[in-house]
């Protein structure tokens, strides 16, 4: 529900603020006094475009604010808590005019564009009027009115719910086969690379090892001969060091025969040959071992430049190719997991599919057969609103024209092309005179045509959907009399359900008001400026009978706007 309106520097408005009530809110003034201008700040609500003109004369910026209080229609004020807008129980939209026709929109006073402002701000306030926000002018939309006639929003939100995930799968099927080729290519190079690694068997410090049996063999016939030289040094020589160090033994232990206190030399010096001898056993089996083999000395050399070259292409060392075929492997696993994933997708895709068109058969069909009901309960208020030679007929088409190929958004399913909607697009056509041929509304209807359309078809779904803020402007453009009156009362009976604002120059409308205001101007400090009045008891009775009688107002008039006042009672009203 719109609460309050803020208007500053805006046309002719100096500063204004408007307070409305539930209901049905009228505007009545003087013709020329503002009550457009507001409807037009109204609509920089809704997105509208901005020009220079709108500022007031000297004036830097426009600014128009609304407060609305979104208790009781929660879906709006959910989807801009998804965007990260902190609501809770009212809504601030502001726009911000500048020169040069730039403009800012804030929503709760956070910045937000104002492609965000204008789409929330339809889904809390409608005007129906001459303007661009008017939902029957967009043909688009026809088939939510349809749906919502016909009770089939849930029907279609079920659908729609599969239709979503049916996009989102094609939309990931068409990322993995974009991939496809790149991934067979990638699949086909790792598997070559790990076969690489896997033939050459390599064993941890398998580079090290060979690297140092490489030098041995390299060096085979000088250790060869330094071992057997060092062996005939020590024992098996001539004059060997064995040798002499038995000669000293003996020497020593003549010593101990005649001196005791040397004898722990004897015992180090047999400990000194017994090491002697080992060290020299151990070079002769160290020479024995020592092999002198040019064949395994280019084995290993051609090890080495194996391992040399997986080294250059996968990393300088066996660890880091080790490593490198664990990612390898890994990679490979994820392409396959890729392949099951599209599997799974395709097989998803193939039963949403087929569950995707039956609904959106169901609703065609249901649409085809509600569409008949829906012509004759429009035609019928039309008719009670003064449009009674007016023919109102839904045209039902399928989506899919001369082949069109799938877009974004849309989707083929066999032979069908589908939306988020369904597989219709639905048009309301009219003829409003006889003899006229059927054509769309949206392109033949005026204003306060439209205004009419829209208040009968509001009126056949006043008790669907959540309660909205319906701005009704010239909708008593070409009428009067009981037809004014009739326009009156169902423009009550809409505002149990909805809030109701209306600009009107008919008595017999503005008297079912549960709130008037007044709209009127005046010279002030040598300029124009709008002012709003909200009025009361006999202020009512006087303005309804200014309407009825013009510029003299007899005790007559004012008695009959008293009596049109009291009957209003009869339909329900309370003041």
């Amino acid at each position: 529900m719109l609460s309050e309106l803020q208007i500053r520097d805006f046309a002719i408005i100096d500063k204004l603020k408007i307070s409305f009530s539930k209901g049905l809110n009228v505007l009545t003034g003087e013709t020329g006094t503002g009550k457009s201008i507001i409807i037009n700040a109204v609509n920089m609500i809704l997105g509208d475009k901005a020009s220079d003109d709108l500022i007031r004369t000297s004036a830097k910026e426009g600014i128009v604010e609304a407060l609305f209080d979104i208790v009781g229609n929660e879906a709006p004020g959910e989807k801009l808590r998804e965007k990260g807008f902190d609501l809770r129980e009212s809504m601030v939209m502001k726009r911000v005019i500048s020169r040069g026709g730039k403009s800012r929109a804030f929503i709760n006073g956070n910045l937000a564009t104002l492609a965000l402002l204008g789409s929330f701000g339809e889904e809390f306030l409608n005007i129906y009027g001459q303007h661009e926000h008017q939902s029957l002018q967009r043909h688009g939309g026809h088939i939510d009115i349809l749906d919502e006639f016909g009770g089939l929003v849930e029907l279609r939100l079920d659908y729609q719910d599969r239709f979503r995930r049916l996009m989102q799968i094609r939309k990931e099927l068409r990322e993995l086969k974009a991939h496809e080729e790149r991934i067979s290519r990638e699949r086909e190079l790792m598997t070559f690379q790990l076969g690489e690694i896997e033939s050459a068997q390599l064993q941890p410090r398998e580079d090290q090892s060979l690297t140092e049996e490489k030098g041995i063999l390299m060096n085979a016939e000088k250790l060869l001969g330094h071992s057997q030289e060092a062996e005939q040094t020590l024992y098996s020589g001539e004059s060997s060091v064995v040798e002499k160090l038995n000669g000293v033994l003996e020497k020593v232990r003549e010593l101990v025969r005649i001196d005791p206190s040397v004898s722990p030399l004897v015992q180090t010096l047999e400990s000194a040959l017994y090491q002697v001898e080992d060290v020299a056993l151990s070079l002769r089996n160290y020479g024995q071992k020592v092999d002198v083999n040019p064949e395994r000395l280019e084995e290993i050399e051609a090890r080495l430049d194996e391992i040399n070259r997986l080294k250059r292409k996968y990393g300088p060392t066996l660890g880091d190719i080790f490593a490198f075929r664990k990612k390898g492997e890994d990679e490979l696993r994820d392409m396959a997991t890729s392949e099951d994933r599209a599997g799974e997708l395709e097989s998803e895709e193939m039963k949403l599919g087929e569950e995707i068109l039956s609904l959106a058969k169901g609703l065609s069909e249901k649409r085809s057969m509600i569409a008949r009901r829906l012509e004759e309960e429009v035609e019928k208020e039309l008719a009670d609103l003064d449009m009674g030679k007016t023919r109102f007929r839904v045209r039902i088409e399928g989506v899919d024209k001369g082949g069109a190929k799938e877009v974004h958004g849309d989707l083929r399913i066999g032979e069908f092309h589908l939306n988020a909607k369904g597989m219709d697009e639905v048009e309301f056509l009219i003829s409003p005179n006889i003899g006229e041929a059927l054509k769309p509304l949206s392109k033949i209807a005026s204003g306060g045509e439209l205004s009419r359309i829209m208040l009968a078809m509001k009126t056949i779904l006043a008790e669907m959907g959540e309660g909205q803020t319906l701005v009704f402007d010239e909708v008593d453009a070409g009428i009067g009399g009981a037809t004014a009156e009739v326009v009156g009362r169902k423009l009550h009976t809409l505002s149990r359900h909805h809030q109701v604002l209306c600009v009107t120059h008919l008595p017999q409308i503005a008297c079912f008001a549960d709130t008037h205001h007044f709209v009127s101007k005046e010279a002030k400090g040598g300029r124009t400026i709008t002012k709003v009045k909200k009025l009361e008891g006999d202020g009512i009775a006087d303005e309804i009978a200014r309407m009825l009688g013009g510029v003299r107002i007899t005790s007559r008039t004012r008695a009959h706007a008293r009596e049109m006042i009291e009957n209003t009672k009869g339909a329900g009203k309370s003041r």
